[in-house]
């Protein structure tokens, strides 16, 4: 097969993932619209996480995908459902203080933290490239936030929790349930976090829903965004494989700023958009860079 016809190959995939993460975007923009009209970060996250299980468990079944886990792949995955719990449910509170476009930035630091969390436990090495590219994110994310001016550093510290959670999220896959078929794994984790946000909810009293005809419509299309998001995550690995889907899923902050400022009139001032501009093409370089060297190494 010749470089062209694998391009043309593969341009399915390439178009799906970018629409994935345009709708990973909407998800949280319609998710904010929820919040100001009657829903909180708790009912919202449970219809979509509930959603999104349903969906996986219907596709599993569709592919003929054994559900089934070994023993102790299947504990691991439903305990880290209380990460994906804790990391959502940070992400979106999120958006009750800061912009859409910048919770979800601040969010993507990631996978920069991922490879400094990896050199931690001795995973990977740190090149200097890689903390050049580190230092470079934190600084223009402090220009995309504004430091000094008026946001909210609540809103800051549930985004750079999230982002925190996320990596011992994929730290934690990476070393336990490597290897294992992840689409299965996935089902059990967001189960998990499916019954754990239903006992908050109950704990809370109910499950606040939005009062506006405009609200509700957010709310459900923040859902079926969501469960599209995770169904079409699956589609794209399998086609383009995870390097490209990773370097793709950078579309998603970048969508935010554009929904951002159309939805929520959200607009980001000039220097704002400089630093979130200066983040997403530190992520992108950190991520080429890793991926070069691994496939140095494998060759």
């Amino acid at each position: 097969m010749t470089p062209n016809t694998r391009s043309l190959t593969s341009l399915p995939g390439v178009i799906l993932v970018i629409f994935v993460a345009i709708s990973f975007a909407t998800n949280s923009t319609l998710a904010k619209i929820a919040f100001d009209h009657g829903a909180t970060p708790l009912s919202l996250l449970t219809s979509r996480t509930a959603l999104a299980a349903f969906s996986v468990f219907v596709i599993l079944k569709i592919w003929r995908v054994p559900i089934g886990l070994p023993f102790r792949v299947r504990w691991v995955a439903i305990g880290m459902g209380g990460i994906v719990a804790l990391y959502s449910y940070w992400l979106m509170s999120a958006l009750l203080y800061l912009p859409v476009a910048l919770a979800v930035l601040t969010f993507y630091l990631y996978p920069i933290l991922t490879s400094l969390g990896s050199w931690a436990i001795g995973q990977e090495r740190l090149t200097f490239r890689i903390l050049v590219c580190l230092i470079t994110a934190f600084i223009g994310l402090g220009l995309a936030l504004d430091i000094g001016g008026n946001i909210n550093s609540f809103g800051i510290t549930l985004a750079i929790g999230a982002a925190v959670v996320f990596t011992v999220l994929l730290l934690i896959n990476n070393n336990l349930v490597d290897g294992q078929d992840s689409r299965p794994v996935s089902f059990h984790m967001m189960s998990s976090a499916t019954l754990l946000f239903i006992l908050m909810d109950m704990n809370a009293g109910g499950m606040p829903l939005p009062a506006s005809f405009q609200g509700i419509a957010a709310y459900i299309g923040s859902c079926v965004f969501f469960a599209f998001s995770m169904i079409g995550m699956f589609v794209g690995l399998a086609k383009i494989g995870a390097i490209r889907t990773s370097l793709l899923m950078n579309f998603e902050p970048v969508s935010s700023i554009a929904l951002g400022a159309l939805l929520l009139d959200q607009v980001l001032e000039p220097l704002q958009l400089v630093g979130a501009g200066v983040v997403i093409a530190a992520i992108l370089l950190a991520e080429l860079v890793k991926n070069s060297s691994e496939a140095n190494e494998n060759f």
